[in-house]
């Protein structure tokens, strides 16, 4: 498959005398190289107000993200380095060095203070900072901008960030109002639970999100979902007998979402906001024909935000707005551990890896949906225009 290759120059911002703007080359989802480039102007800019004295600014850098980090694409040292300290904006970078920095962050984050944090990153890390916050009463303040250098970057693209330099320059020239984030949280069994702000899958889009792991396709940007989807449709059973808030349906996808898109040019979910406390449930049958199945998925790619999507006997589209439960009608004794997978934001779970103790033949199938209204030491916001 031929990947997409471009190349374009934005406008970032106005400091002092000079304007400044970046070119950036991509190879279908991924970033090669950044160039700050400089430009007197006569117009002299005026100082902005970006972060308040008592906020620490945090640069956080998921080093692996995307295509991961090199010398012609460091989006930190290229471009935003040069930036704050031309604005004299005091911040602490911080690099992922293992697979819990990012958990070792969050819980070593101080619940009194108040935080600004720039994100260079996919939607995964950003889970992982959310599902690793202390817990308790909100006292401080945490304030997200995701700079989108991941594979599918549902989130940013979702508040309308399609690069990381659209973010930044938002972020620079004040473009940005802090809102609140809408999470949700599945319990399972076993009592485990997870937190997550963009999807809760079961069916195509999670053995999909797993397929999608093995090394074959790590190489891949978000053109492996593509790839990998044939596998899923010829091979895997898609026939998941599924009860969402009293409604029970078979289905071969199962998702609620809380955003519009899962990439950049994908939108399943055209009447989400990811802004607003607001799942919607988008299942299609497992009657649904291969051919036609892949054609409900595709069409993604065209629709338009909020635009209504059509329903039928095939197909569901429906607002959730309080809890709710989630029951697998079916047992591990006659299916395959393929239909217990669960994707929650870029993550693969299983649901019978979180069974409590059980008594032989015994099999507990409910996970349990709750909005969240209060969530961590701190209160949670992102920086949106």
């Amino acid at each position: 498959m031929n990947e997409d290759v471009s190349e374009t120059r934005q406008f970032l911002t106005k400091v002092g005398d000079e304007e400044f703007y970046v070119r950036n080359h991509k190879v279908g989802s991924k970033y090669t190289f950044f160039d700050l480039q400089r430009i007197p102007t006569k117009v002299i800019a005026k100082k902005m107000f970006i972060v308040s004295n008592d906020t620490k600014l945090i640069v956080l850098d998921s080093v692996k993200s995307g295509a991961g980090r090199t010398e012609r694409n460091d989006f930190y040292k290229i471009v935003m380095k040069p930036l704050l300290d031309k604005l004299a904006l005091s911040h602490d970078l911080i690099k992922t060095t293992s697979h819990d920095s990012i958990s070792a962050f969050a819980k070593s984050l101080d619940p009194q203070q108040s935080y600004a944090i720039l994100v260079i990153s996919g939607d995964t890390t950003i889970s992982e900072f959310f599902n690793s916050l202390p817990q308790g009463p909100p006292r401080g303040q945490i304030c997200l901008l995701p700079l989108p250098m991941g594979t599918g970057n549902a989130w940013a693209s979702s508040l309308g960030l399609d690069s990381p330099v659209t973010a930044f320059h938002n972020f620079l020239d004040g473009r940005c109002k802090p809102k609140r984030i809408p999470l949700y949280k599945a319990i399972f069994p076993n009592g485990f639970s997870i937190v997550f702000f963009i999807i809760f899958s079961l069916g195509f889009h999670a053995n999909l999100l797993h397929a999608c792991e093995e090394p074959k396709y790590a190489k891949m940007g978000v053109e492996r979902f593509q790839v990998a989807a044939k596998d899923i449709l010829e091979k895997y059973d898609l026939d998941l007998s599924i009860t969402a808030a009293g409604i029970t349906k078979s289905y071969a996808y199962f998702a609620i979402i809380n955003t519009p898109n899962l990439e950049a040019a994908y939108k399943p979910s055209p009447l989400s906001n990811a802004l607003e406390q607001e799942l919607r449930l988008l299942g299609y049958s497992s009657a649904l024909t291969g051919s036609d199945l892949w054609e409900k998925i595709m069409q993604g790619y065209n629709n338009k935000a909020k635009q209504m999507l059509p329903t039928n006997d095939d197909v569901i589209y429906k607002s959730m707005k309080k809890d709710f439960e989630v029951i697998l009608n079916y047992s591990p004794e006659n299916s395959p551990r393929s239909k217990f997978e669960i994707c929650c934001d870029g993550i693969v779970h299983n649901l019978l890896d979180f069974e409590p103790p059980t008594k032989p033949g015994e099999f507990y199938n409910n996970i349990h949906i709750q909005f969240l209204h209060q969530y961590s030491c701190f209160t949670l916001q992102v920086y949106s225009t």
